[in-house]
């Protein structure tokens, strides 16, 4: 009997790992590449996703197979159901909340989700991404016409989305690299703190080079504002600092 139970149990372990596994891989590497997952805030919607699909389940076959039972196809069933629920659940919430834009306005980068815009409004055609799509970076152009600008101003107050989420104003953001390198902090302030200052140490003996090697932008996410770091010289993201850009002064 116990043989019997821990083979059924494996057997479901093995399953669910392999379609968890499948999807989470595919989620961390075509939706939230790094750093997108760790300013995401979905750490707790992972947790439930392997703590149902991949523990709970096959830990419940485990307490309820017996090869003669004669209710053992409902209570499989059962279990099947709120695994399929849960994983139904989270694989929604995680599409949904995936950064579909990384919009830079003003003197940041902002992740925007994919159930936050619509593709389909994009100016530029190479713009309009799908859904299901990997996140773009693209630059932020306000409205040059005052009157315009004024109305979308007017509407943002109102509960419409602000410019950062609206297609319509995104631009291919290559043109705009010199404009964006400009805009990073400084970093002097970056420097402010022993700790800050260590993180900055352990960036660039990761990295490489010296910090005027780099702009240090805002990037922010739904959990988590950070530091990303570009390359003057390639004009490309290298990786991120967590600190807090608004801390610094």
């Amino acid at each position: 009997m116990i043989k019997a139970k821990l083979k059924a149990a494996s057997i479901h372990l093995l399953m669910s790992a392999v379609v968890v596994g499948c999807f989470l891989a595919f989620a961390l590497t075509v939706w939230y590449p790094e750093p997108f997952f760790n300013i995401s805030g979905l750490a707790n919607i992972i947790l439930l996703l392997v703590t149902v699909d991949v523990i709970l389940g096959p830990l419940l076959t485990l307490v309820v197979f017996k090869p003669k039972k004669s209710t053992l196809k409902l209570d499989l069933s059962v279990i099947a159901l709120i695994q399929v629920a849960a994983l139904g659940y989270g694989m929604h919430t995680i599409y949904q909340a995936h950064p579909l834009y990384i919009a830079y306005s003003g003197d940041r980068f902002t992740a925007i989700n994919a159930n936050e815009v619509d593709p389909a409004t994009a100016k530029y055609p190479e713009l309009r991404q799908s859904t299901f799509a990997t996140p773009t970076l693209v630059y932020v152009e306000k409205p040059s016409d005052p009157a315009e600008l004024s109305r979308v101003l007017m509407e943002t107050l109102s509960g419409k989305p602000d410019l950062d989420a609206r297609p319509e104003y995104y631009q291919p953001i290559g043109q705009h690299a010199a404009t964006i390198l400009a805009g990073g902090i400084p970093q002097e302030k970056i420097r402010h703190t022993p700790e800050n200052q260590q993180k900055l140490s352990d960036f660039l003996q990761k990295h490489g080079k010296t910090a005027s090697d780099y702009a240090f932008i805002p990037l922010i996410g739904r959990e988590d504002d950070v530091l990303w770091a570009w390359s003057h010289a390639t004009a490309k993201p290298v990786g991120v600092l967590a600190i807090n850009p608004w801390t610094l002064h």
